[in-house]
């Protein structure tokens, strides 16, 4: 079985419905780490990723703009992640959503309890996670220079090693990093224009931080 794919990474999209059809090129999936609207609404962020799953599958969790009950939302094209598992060709996906307290109103709070819990659900152990919420230390600086993350994600990741962590909620440290040998990726907001493409052939992993021009 041929374990070559190519994702689209995509994070706080925040109703960027334009900057969605703006992005061009062939994905076998689309991974989307959460904050799909700043509306409030169940329809409108059900809106960003029926928009998403016209470029190809998407595989989600939410973030902490979501409403909530985002996390069951499920179609043949549209799999959530939030504290479960799927299969993504011959890999498997999983995640969590929802993000730490925030000076802001938060729709989707979870605590560092709630997220060690998550996580150690998660089964089987997934080889592409997908947490809103970064890990602390890695791409969790707010103004460049305060750590926001979750000890309980960069515990797991440390932990189970997947191949790939894809991150978003700190909109201002889009980047690549990599905590033992996993690679993770905050793509950056897309509702600004930026977005990551992953290629992924057995455990040889290329990723790719990308912009559309808007």
């Amino acid at each position: 079985m041929c374990s070559m794919m190519k994702l689209l990474l995509v994070a706080d999209i925040h109703d960027g419905i334009r900057n969605i059809k703006a992005v061009g090129g062939n994905y076998d999936a689309v991974i989307a780490a959460g904050d799909f609207t700043y509306r409030k609404s169940l329809s409108a962020a059900i809106e960003v990723l029926e928009a998403l799953a016209q470029i190809a599958p998407v595989y989600f969790v939410p973030g902490n703009t979501d409403p909530p009950e985002l996390a069951n939302y499920e179609t043949n094209v549209i799999k959530p992640l939030h504290g479960r598992t799927q299969k993504l060709g011959p890999y498997t996906i999983g995640g969590a959503g929802g993000s730490l307290p925030t000076p802001f109103n938060d729709l989707f709070r979870v605590s560092e309890e709630e997220l060690e819990t998550l996580l150690r659900s998660l089964n089987p152990t997934p080889q592409i996670l997908v947490v809103h919420n970064p890990p602390r230390g890695h791409l969790d600086k707010v103004g460049g220079v305060k750590p926001v993350g979750s000890i309980a994600v960069k515990r797991y990741i440390e932990e189970k090693q997947p191949l790939l962590s894809v991150h978003g909620h700190i909109h201002e440290d889009r980047s690549l990093d990599v905590l033992g040998d996993t690679i993770l990726v905050n793509p950056g907001s897309l509702k600004d224009g930026h977005y990551a493409e992953a290629t992924l052939d057995g455990t040889k992993i290329i990723v790719q931080l990308r912009s559309i021009k808007i």
